[in-house]
């Protein structure tokens, strides 16, 4: 195979994708967290998507640490997050270090908070949380 025919064979295989990123409201938090932290950042987030009732909501806790957290720890920010269902109609992508820690506790929020029909998905990944929150056609 010559080099050109190893160029076109990449072109041919290459996907183009179009983004329509949808607006969304971006909450980034550093240090360390607790469950009444947790609370604070669900009622500010409440607060703020109320205003933008047809945005999304990406929550960056990259740079944050938690404490031990236990299931009635978990289950009071699930309380939390339904108790502003009407503020959160958009979908909420959790943003976590790679820490498979973190990422079981927010498995199980989620669990929890799925019951109640909220849009929550977890990430590592930054790429990854904003293809999620985007509208995304393929283009052949």
């Amino acid at each position: 195979m010559t080099s050109q025919d190893d160029k076109a064979q990449r072109v041919r295989s290459a996907r183009v994708k179009t983004y329509k990123i949808k607006d969304f409201l971006r909450l980034t938090e550093t240090g360390k967290i607790d469950v009444g932290r947790s609370k604070e950042i669900v009622r500010q987030l409440a607060a703020t998507a109320a205003f933008h009732v047809d945005h999304n909501i990406l929550l960056d806790l990259r740079e944050t640490t938690i404490q031990d957290e236990d299931m009635s720890d978990i289950l009071e920010v699930a309380l939390e997050i339904a108790r502003y269902k009407s503020a959160f109609k958009g979908k909420l992508a959790n943003l976590l270090p790679g820490d498979e820690k973190r990422i079981f506790i927010a498995r199980q929020l989620k669990a929890l908070i799925a019951m109640e029909g909220f849009q929550y998905e977890i990430f590592t990944n930054f790429e990854e949380a904003m293809e999620w929150l985007s509208d995304i056609t393929v283009l052949t």
